[in-house]
């Protein structure tokens, strides 16, 4: 087997920084070490020291940094490996990875700067981490989100995983009920599961792998929650959206129908955590004033999509006015969807922060929903009371778990969507049965079950043909 290469590489992000971190992993790191430290690390741990290094025009020049020795089979890759902690400079980051790797080289051993990912490919090699856990690694090193965190860690904890073993499992159930009966295709009176029940499953679990992949999951499936600020015309909803975002984006006017298209802009809206942020057009019945009905029936139907859709409603009142009821809008726009048939459009409509709109033109406690947390965009009254709120009902509510979609992997996409149409293939290949009830591919059938179970077997543990069998023979009673 070939000595491996001494990799050498920058693991903190680019740029300047306070602090900054050169790892190095090989056979070569001791040698590396002892030319840019003057010195053999001799055990694990943290020590002090200063890096001896040469500037482009020759001169040279120590450093203090911080090196941090470990040992084969006791590091993150399974090999020797040092890591030198230093002032965040980027110059200086330069020049310590470069006398590495001729500290390396001078001492005979083979090495270079490393490629992308290959630390995380060493420790898999090495049996230190799995290919899912390489996996989350990378995921949460490009996650701008909380959702894409919790993608992340659902990756890291085989929760994908777990979601397409029992698909699995229930693939190979369906499949050993098939292969039973292949088995007795030459007697009537013996059917192990009847076309339509086979039909109705195999359809069942092919949705199942849709929705893992996105396809037919939640409508909003994104890196970030939404937030839509819903009421009637003249509510105060561009004034407050214009208010949360932290300057004028949305126009607003006391004529109705001024806003006819959803705006949305990204704001973050707690620590660490942003939203999509949306101004719908006022939801009402009648036209607005000056627009036609064409117009005015598409800001509806536009508004009532971004409402089935959304995480959270913020329900804006203004005085004097009656509060828009949502639950309908929401029940009419979920029966208008035809992209989800399993979309549960009525979550929207329960997860609503009410909001009492424009107190500062009415005296203390004389607006109508005294239980609305009040707010004034002209004088921040409420504002961050508001802010708030959305964060604690995204946070408690799980709403960004649904983004997890949005962040699936290629691979376990592609396994998802290979499963998907090995199952709906079966599925319709059972809906039609001959004239006697009997299936008319069963072979075929079967074959399709089995690929469903090979590209599930991609995301899970896969299962081998003896397993199948097993199912098989199984629901025998004794004697047969």
């Amino acid at each position: 087997m070939a000595v491996r290469e001494t990799i050498v590489a920058v693991a903190s992000p680019p740029g300047r920084g306070v602090r900054a971190l050169v790892r190095a992993s090989g056979p070569g790191v001791r040698a590396a070490a002892k030319s840019l430290l003057g010195a053999v690390p001799t055990r694990r741990g943290v020590e002090k020291a200063r890096a001896r290094i040469t500037t482009m025009d020759g001169a040279s020049c120590a450093c203090p940094v911080l090196a941090m020795w470990m040992e084969a089979g006791a590091s993150f890759t399974g090999e020797d490996s040092l890591e030198i902690s230093c002032v965040g400079a980027p110059a200086l980051i330069e020049l310590i990875a470069v006398a590495l790797v001729d500290g390396a080289r001078a001492a005979g051993f083979a090495a270079r700067l490393a490629r992308p990912g290959e630390f995380a490919f060493r420790a898999h090699l090495a049996g230190r981490i799995s290919v899912d856990e390489a996996e989350s690694m990378a995921a949460r090193i490009a996650a701008t989100s909380d959702a894409d965190i919790i993608a992340a860690d659902e990756l890291a904890s085989g929760t994908t995983g777990m979601r397409a073993t029992e698909l699995l499992a229930r693939t190979a159930e369906l499949l050993a009920l098939v292969e039973a009966g292949i088995d007795f295709t030459d007697q009537d009176d013996v059917v192990a599961i009847a076309p339509a029940v086979l039909s109705a499953r195999a359809g069942e679990l092919a949705v199942a792998c849709a929705q893992l992949r996105g396809e037919q999951a939640s409508a909003h499936a994104r890196a970030v929650a939404l937030v839509v600020l819903a009421g009637a015309p003249n509510a105060g909803k561009s004034t407050l959206f214009n208010a949360l975002l932290g300057r004028a984006r949305s126009i607003a006017s006391v004529l109705a129908g001024t806003t006819r298209d959803a705006i949305v802009e990204r704001v973050c809206i707690g620590t660490g955590l942003e939203v999509d942020l949306a101004d719908l057009a006022g939801l009402d019945a009648i036209g607005g004033e000056g627009l036609s009905a064409t117009i005015h029936r598409d800001m509806q139907r536009h508004a009532r999509a971004m409402l089935a859709s959304a995480d959270v409603i913020v329900r804006c009142t203004a005085p004097g006015m009656a509060r828009v009821e949502l639950v309908e809008l929401a029940h009419d726009a979920m029966h208008a969807a035809t992209h989800d048939p399993t979309h549960d459009a009525m979550h929207a409509a329960t997860n609503v922060v009410d909001v009492a709109t424009m107190v500062d033109l009415v005296p203390s406690g004389a607006h109508a929903n005294s239980a609305a947390i009040a707010v004034s965009a002209h004088t921040g009254q409420g504002i961050d009371l508001l802010r708030n709120e959305i964060a604690a009902r995204i946070r408690r509510d799980g709403a960004m778990r649904r983004a997890r979609l949005s962040t699936i992997l290629p691979r376990h996409d592609a396994a998802f969507r290979a499963a998907h149409d090995a199952l709906a293939d079966a599925a319709a290949r059972a809906a039609s049965p001959t004239s006697r009830g009997r299936y008319a591919d069963i072979e075929i059938i079967a074959s399709a079950l089995r690929s469903a179970l090979d590209a599930l077997g991609e995301v899970s543990a896969p299962m081998h043909p003896d397993d199948v069998l097993g199912l098989v023979f199984s629901r025998f009673c004794i004697g047969k």
